[in-house]
């Protein structure tokens, strides 16, 4: 397994980060049996290498997990019979529990007979697939979702071999490489080093209210719109939308605009030597949204610039190196690594007031049980410093605004989904 996909790995058992890829249906039917709704999305799957895999530990994580091949399991698929409210829907997704159980990546809940899904002219289905953060980025796991919905196959994670091999012997070996892999990562870490370039200074702001720790809540919302509404001035879906955010979140968590950011998730493309085998390949980076410029179009155009700007800093020589430089690190010392950062004491700034995770999920030629595809949502795990988080997901010709909020923020988010909704002059979805 590779470097990032082990260190997600990692982090979901001590901390909750599935993924949660909401998918509504049209439902043409007046009734569709739980078998026949399960039966189509298990012989989909049956088709899929990605949901044939499961995760293997070595003793004491003296070497890498291993992908091992894995059967579609019993409880897969699941179907919660109606009816539901879409608020319903969205409060049964914030409590189903985290993937934990050995060997289960991936679960498909369909929630039937829906009530109140934008764009709906009747009672619709809801299908979400929650998927361990390790199977892949939101990239690839949109990718997953589609094939599993109709869509085209995603093409090879390239994962390399699957291990067949006793875990034992895994970390006998992994054991006797840590002096040499300690070398090799010392090595490149010189290179990053000396690779490393001037750059402008990262965002650095003080905590906002939703810069703590979320507990236990968890309250989800959505707003849908046309993808037009949020193209301000031509520019990308996540600027448009980020400029958005902009005039409304300095008011909601009684912070500066002048120091309004995010952390936005960057997606980098193939780079020879770097995690190549990652199915994980995205980097956050602190974005400010200008909220202290009046004009949306201005603000949206400053966005995007310091988004394309990030990327460039992303593919940097001195990035790559320190990306190459980290899936060198001997497995136990990359894994002591991410259970010493989940217990960090907070700092004193932060690089962004929220995360914002944005995917273009595609056309809007998906089905499921002879139903179209309405919208698509996601809701990005929330963190010890983040409790409240913003999911960007297009499909067709809209796109979906998802938040998830926890902690003291939880308490009043549908006056700040109000409050977005007034922004573009929408309705909101709640």
């Amino acid at each position: 397994m590779a470097y990032a996909d082990a260190a997600m790995y990692w982090a979901s058992r001590i901390t909750d980060n599935d993924q949660f890829l909401l998918f509504a249906f049209d439902a043409p039917t007046s009734a569709t049996e739980a078998a026949d709704l399960v039966g189509t999305v298990r012989r989909r799957a049956a088709g899929l290498a990605d949901l044939h895999l499961k995760v293997e530990s070595v003793p004491g994580d003296l070497d890498y997990p291993r992908w091992t091949p894995a059967l579609v399991r019993d409880d897969a698929v699941v179907v919660h019979a109606g009816p539901f409210e879409w608020s319903g829907v969205l409060a049964e997704v914030a409590g189903l529990p985290q993937l934990r159980e050995r060997g289960s990546l991936w679960r498909v809940h369909i929630f039937d007979r829906v009530d109140g899904v934008r764009g709906a002219d009747r009672a619709a289905r809801v299908a979400v697939f929650q998927v361990s953060h390790a199977l892949g980025d939101g990239r690839r796991v949109s990718a997953i979702a589609r094939a599993l919905f109709g869509g085209a196959q995603p093409e090879s994670a390239r994962d390399g071999p699957v291990a067949v091999d006793d875990g034992r012997l895994a970390a006998v070996r992994g054991g006797a490489m840590i002096g040499p892999h300690l070398a090799r990562a010392t090595a490149r870490g010189l290179a990053a080093w000396s690779a490393a370039e001037p750059e402008p200074d990262a965002v650095s702001v003080g905590p906002t209210r939703a810069n703590a720790d979320p507990g236990s809540v968890r309250e989800l919302r959505t707003l849908t719109v046309p993808i037009e509404a949020v193209k301000a001035g031509g520019r990308s879906v996540t600027a448009g939308v980020l400029a958005v955010l902009a005039e409304v979140l300095p008011d909601f968590l009684a912070a500066p605009p002048g120091d309004a950011c995010v952390e936005a998730a960057l997606a980098f493309e193939d780079e020879p030597d770097a995690d190549a085998l990652s199915r994980n390949r995205f980097q956050t980076a602190g974005i400010s949204i200008h909220a202290d410029v009046d004009d949306r179009v201005r603000r949206a155009g400053l966005i995007a610039d310091d988004l394309a700007a990030a990327r460039r800093r992303a593919h940097s020589p001195g990035r790559v190196a320190a990306r190459r430089a980290a899936a060198s690190a001997p497995a136990a010392l990359a894994s002591a690594a991410v259970r010493l950062g989940a217990d960090a004491p907070p700092p004193a700034t932060v690089s962004g007031w929220t995360v914002v995770s944005s995917v273009n999920r595609g056309a809007a030629d998906l089905s499921l049980a002879g139903g179209r595809v309405l919208m698509t949502a996601g809701f990005p795990a929330l963190s010890r410093m983040h409790s409240l988080t913003h999911g960007i997901h297009g499909i067709g010709e809209n796109v979906t605004i998802s938040v998830c909020a926890g902690g003291a923020v939880a308490s009043d988010v549908d006056d700040y989904l109000s409050a977005l909704a007034s922004a573009l002059d929408q309705t909101s979805d709640r």
